[in-house]
């Protein structure tokens, strides 16, 4: 394939890991804009802030004119969100292929879908062996720890979402050695709670995801948690944007298991994170990523006044 256009937000990211570029993609969602500014990708492929918009928004709905303009081979879209956003691209009589989101087992499909479309199927089995590789040192340094600390993902911090069972965020605290508190709010990646039934799960560990721009400071600086164990212990951390946000799947969640777990079993996981992602960058991009960068993408400066943070500094 060509000539790609997509309205799935992470899609843009992995294909140009899958094809160590951005030549093939022709259209992208407006979100996927958003993360890449936020984040390093518009820095290390600064077209992708010009390209045809193929959806507005996270409702995914397509703008078939504009995609139909583009003449792309192929039209990447969620499976899992309806008719509505499938059939006008179905009616426009362009090739549709659609993808689910949600699991570890998905994120790999995408990896070998990817990096197939692209007519490099190798790129795909060296990506999934490192995360192989890195899921099972991750699974042998908490193992054995003697205390499962209780945590959660804060989704978006503004509208007090967290994440759920049945998300990925579920997933990768389970596998970094937490006790997951947001599974009380039910399943979902984005489940909205009160602020009262957060403080009363009384996590020891908050992860601040990229869907907000809240930062640590934001929860140290109200009152209202002030007794929250994660506030008392300064164990409170925005979750790093590199070539796409952490929290979610991509091609860099192997990098995000790593961090988290360090942060959840500070006596048991030692990592060597920043080497680990000047490698993958480099394998990932064709990057080389400066120092400068890598506490961009880390949020060394947002992380400063959390507990063991030091360990990402240079």
């Amino acid at each position: 394939m060509e000539r790609i256009a997509t309205t799935v937000i992470p899609a843009p990211s992995m294909i140009i890991a899958a094809d160590q570029g951005i030549s093939k993609i022709v259209a992208v969602n407006r979100a996927s804009q958003m993360q890449a500014g936020n984040g390093l990708l518009s820095e290390m492929f600064p077209e992708i802030m010009d390209l045809p918009i193929a959806a507005a928004g996270n409702d995914f709905v397509p703008n078939v004119e504009t995609i139909a303009a583009q003449n792309p081979d192929v039209v990447i879209q969620w499976a899992q969100f309806g008719d509505d956003i499938i059939a006008p691209i179905e009616q426009a009589g362009l090739e549709l292929l659609l993808i689910i989101y949600g699991t570890q087992e998905d994120l790999e499909f995408w990896v070998r879908m990817f990096t197939q479309l692209v007519g490099k199927p190798e790129r795909g089995d060296t990506i999934l062996d490192n995360m192989h590789r890195d899921r099972a040192a991750v699974e042998s340094a908490v193992g054995t720890a003697r205390h499962r600390p209780r945590a959660v993902n804060l989704y978006n911090y503004d509208e007090m979402q967290v994440s759920g069972t049945e998300s990925y965020m579920d997933f990768w605290l389970t596998l970094c050695g937490a006790d997951n508190v947001g599974a009380n709010a039910g399943p979902g990646s984005s489940v909205k709670v009160s602020r009262e039934e957060l403080l009363e799960w009384d996590p020891e560990v908050v992860f601040i995801g990229n869907f907000s721009p809240a930062t640590p400071d934001t929860m140290y600086g109200d009152p209202f948690f002030a007794e929250m164990s994660a506030v008392k212990n300064k164990r409170v951390y925005k979750v790093p944007n590199g070539g796409f946000a952490w929290d979610p799947p991509s091609n860099e969640s192997n990098l995000m298991w790593q961090w988290a777990a360090q942060l959840l079993h500070p006596e048991d996981a030692n990592f060597e994170l920043r080497q680990a992602m000047k490698d993958t960058y480099s394998f990932l991009y064709d990057h080389d990523l400066t120092e400068a960068q890598i506490d961009r993408v880390l949020a060394v400066g947002a992380n400063s006044g959390s507990d063991n943070y030091d360990a990402f500094t240079r």
